[in-house]
């Protein structure tokens, strides 16, 4: 007889497999993941094919749920206020990609750390953190005040980047460690980099 699958228990699985594999790493068993749920393995078959399956889905989910939230985040910030210019609209989505975006990935740690540990085959890190950093180097240079020195987009997008892919790491090992340097003090540094390519201030968050 055929399992009966739920999206409940798909989540459940995905949650606790997700939570298993940052803290114990990928050496956890199908059958590890299915005792910690308290359901027979087979159940996870039903909804995966492989661990790598599993995987995989945890990653690509998590990051495509982040990127629609930023995405949804953006449209609102740049229609919020319709009397606002193209610049004052730019610097209201930049707020929001450093001060909201960058905050909310930042402190999905396991999902971090399983970016990570899959960074050279299924996670794709690096068209990841190019997307990330595109849309801030592309506001970025939209921000830009007359006067100010004029910041490479190309450049800027590959420092962006490896501050990034910085953060995460740190994030990995902070969490690991006893590494006293938060999610809150990686974001603070962004928006200050940000903030000394503008040469102004972000406004706040709405």
């Amino acid at each position: 007889m055929a399992r009966v699958k739920t999206m409940e228990k798909r989540a459940l699985i995905l949650e606790t497999a997700k939570r298993l594999f940052a803290t114990r790493n990928f050496d956890v068993s199908m059958s590890a993941i299915a005792e910690e749920i308290g359901i027979p393995v087979g159940s996870i078959y039903t909804y995966f094919d492989s661990k790598q399956a599993l995987v995989e889905t945890i990653i690509e989910e998590g990051w495509s749920e982040f990127r629609t939230w930023t995405e949804d985040g953006l449209k609102v910030s740049k229609t919020a206020e319709r009397s606002d210019d193209a610049h004052a609209q730019s610097l209201k989505a930049l707020s929001f990609l450093v001060n909201g975006a960058l905050p909310r990935l930042f402190s999905d740690v396991e999902l971090i750390m399983l970016l990570l540990a899959e960074a050279g085959s299924t996670a794709k890190l690096e068209e990841k953190l190019q997307y990330l950093a595109a849309l801030i180097a592309g506001l970025v240079s939209a921000c830009m005040l007359p006067g100010v020195s004029h910041v490479d987009p190309e450049q800027y997008d590959t420092g962006i980047t490896v501050l990034l892919l910085g953060a995460l790491e740190t994030l990995r090992i902070a969490s690991k460690t006893d590494l006293k340097i938060s999610a809150a003090d990686i974001q603070a540094f962004f928006k200050q980099t940000v903030e000394n390519a503008l040469g102004q201030p972000l406004p706040d968050m709405d």
